[in-house]
């Protein structure tokens, strides 16, 4: 497969040239070029070079695109096995032994930059309901009430039940609705959709304590948030939505989560680690996608909450210490299994 680099790129250099390179046997060597030089352009992370995590993609469309041209479908050809599952036998120039030692050449001499969320302290969560829950009280139209009201909800119970970003989008307002006087004793939060681990869509039906210790009172303002969607005529459907019944994206929430928290850094800026120092940090150390779950490790982990309980409500893999088994149990065991988990489901929510 001969590869124009001219009309994949725009870069200066000696290496960039109107014909094509030299084929060298498929092994995967002007893929790697291409790589090389892409990696010469500014990231996400550094103005000076694009991180290594950021070229395996371009490893990944080079190997389906050659996985699904002409030239490998024209002649099938797999191996079988006798419960009759195949593996397709294909030309792949990024399969080769040469281009795999390129990558991990690649991976040790580049490195790999994480920045991960930064986990918000127990004051400052609290300062951030206190000013969305302002927000949504000075909010004088329906749009608005609807929008702060359902960012406050996606951060208590994100917080609270430990989800990551796309989890607490699931929150189901039937549900809500439905399982709200279950119990005297607790909420339960219903989910609908794929938590991490799972292939299929189930329906997660997780208890809550009501109030925490913390302070947060999840009973008062999950009902208020109810009420006002009854209020508009929505009584199905996802509850983090705006007034129209349609779910927020993280880009919203992202937004007015650095909204909030712009105004607190004004008034309280010590409420935040030495290294927020600005407001341009916030963008990539504050995200709905992991920054509300990692508080709720954090805070976990700091009331002495046992590992135990911090596994079955994170969804990893728990250990039996009475029979020192491990089971690795799917998903829809923990929650059809609901009156077995209620009390570490409670005795960690109740912490937050």
């Amino acid at each position: 497969m001969m590869i124009e680099t001219s009309k994949l790129i725009d870069l200066p250099g000696p290496f960039i040239q109107s014909t094509p390179l030299p084929d060298y046997d498929h092994c995967g060597y002007q893929i790697g070029i291409i790589i090389l030089l892409l990696s010469r352009k500014p990231g996400r992370h550094s103005g000076s070079y694009t991180q290594f995590n950021t070229l395996r993609t371009y490893r990944s469309t080079f190997s389906n695109f050659s996985k699904s041209s002409t030239h490998n479908n024209g002649v099938i050809k797999s191996l079988s096995d006798m419960n009759g599952n195949y593996q397709r036998l294909v030309e792949d120039e990024s399969g080769s032994l040469f281009f795999k030692r390129f990558m991990e050449g690649l991976r040790s001499r580049m490195g790999q930059i994480t920045k991960p969320n930064v986990a918000l302290s127990t004051p400052l969560l609290l300062e951030l309901v206190t000013r969305a829950n302002q927000q949504f009280e000075d909010s004088d139209n329906t749009q608005d009430s609807h929008l702060w009201s359902s960012f406050l909800t996606y951060a208590i119970v994100s917080y609270t039940v430990s989800l990551r970003g796309p989890e607490g989008f699931l929150l189901d307002l039937a549900g809500l609705i439905k399982h709200w006087d279950t119990s005297d004793e607790y909420l339960i939060i219903p989910l609908i959709g794929r938590l991490k681990g799972e292939r299929h869509d189930l329906t997660h039906l997780i208890p809550c304590a009501k109030t925490t210790n913390s302070g947060i009172n999840l009973y008062f303002l999950l009902r208020r948030h109810i009420d006002l969607k009854i209020s508009n005529h929505l009584s199905t459907g996802p509850a983090i939505s705006d007034y129209r019944g349609r779910v927020l994206t993280s880009k919203v929430v992202d937004d007015m989560l650095h909204t909030t928290l712009t105004y607190i850094f004004h008034d309280h800026p010590k409420l935040f680690p030495p290294f927020i120092d600005s407001v341009e940090k916030f963008q990539s150390s504050y995200q709905c996608f992991r920054t509300f779950r990692r508080s709720s490790t954090t805070r976990a982990t700091e009331m002495n909450v046992s590992s135990v309980d911090i596994n079955v409500i994170n969804r990893w893999q728990t250990t039996d210490d009475s029979k020192t088994k491990k089971p690795n149990l799917g998903m829809h065991h923990h929650y059809t299994e609901l009156s077995l988990l209620v009390r570490p489901f409670l005795r960690y929510t109740s912490q937050m």
